[in-house]
């Protein structure tokens, strides 16, 4: 399961950072998976220096982006962003996202289904971000 959280992380990293008012510098970004019936895995905690070129460009690109993931009808309202993800492929699935949106922090939720064995399978990714200071 942790592939799908690095992917979606990947993806939902390039949504906050197209907030119109984030400030640049060194953000900490917080991610965590629950499914029913799993243990909850811990929150995967990474940081990332953005610079001003990145926010005016709407968005970071991904390192590692799933050619097989989709972001589709991201919409900006005030400061709260939503969309749909629909991912292609061996880890095929679909879902739905919502994030609120600040110059120094942002806080969200997807809700992913998928199918794996023939199995229907849920899951929420909460993630969170925070500016911590200039970049190094």
């Amino acid at each position: 399961m942790k592939p799908i959280l690095i992917v979606l992380s990947a993806l939902f990293t390039t949504i906050a950072f197209a907030a119109p008012a984030m400030q640049p510098g060194l953000w900490q970004i917080t991610s965590s998976m629950e499914m029913p019936g799993m243990p909850n895995m811990p929150p995967t905690t990474m940081q990332h220096c953005v610079k001003p070129a990145d926010i005016q460009q709407g968005g970071l690109v991904p390192q590692n982006p799933d050619p097989q993931c989709k972001m589709l009808d991201y919409r900006l309202k005030g400061n709260t962003a939503t969309w749909r993800v629909e991912c292609k492929g061996d880890m095929a699935m679909q879902g739905t996202g919502s994030m609120t949106l600040g110059a120094t922090s942002y806080s969200g939720t997807t809700a992913l289904t998928m199918t794996q064995d023939g199995q229907a399978m849920s899951m929420t990714q909460r993630f969170s971000g925070k500016r911590l200071g200039d970049c190094k």
